[in-house]
C-alpha cells in the first residue's frame, strides 16, 4: 500500500469520526432540551470540541429531577420545571446566555 492510499484512508476515517461527533452532539443536545439543527451544524463544524462543549461546558442539571439540560434552557425537557438561573452566571461578550432574567 502506497503513501497516497494511507493518506486517503486516514482522511476518510478522520472525516467519518468528525461527522459521528456531530451526530452525537446533536443527539445529546436534543436530549438536554436544545434544538437539533443548530447543534448538529455546530457539532460537525467543531467535531470533538463540540462533543467536549456539550459534555462539560454546557452541562447543567434540573433541580427537580436531576436530568442533564443545556444551560440556556429555561424549562426542563423531562419534567417541565423551570430551570433556575445559575448563581455564578458569567458576564462578558462571550457569555450571552441567561443574563437578562
Amino acid at each position: 500500500m502506497g503513501l497516497v492510499e494511507v493518506v486517503l484512508i486516514g482522511a476518510g476515517l478522520s472525516t467519518l469520526a468528525w461527522l459521528v461527533c456531530g451526530v452525537f452532539v446533536a443527539v445529546m443536545a436534543q436530549r438536554r432540551g436544545g434544538r437539533t439543527v443548530p447543534w448538529i451544524l455546530l457539532g460537525i463544524l467543531l467535531g470533538p470540541i463540540g462533543l467536549y462543549m456539550i459534555l462539560k461546558v454546557m452541562d447543567h442539571h434540573c433541580a427537580e429531577c436531576r436530568v442533564p439540560v443545556l444551560r440556556g434552557v429555561r424549562n426542563c425537557p423531562a419534567c417541565g420545571a423551570e430551570i433556575t438561573r445559575l448563581e455564578n452566571n458569567p458576564v462578558g461578550p462571550m457569555w450571552t446566555y441567561r443574563r437578562d432574567w
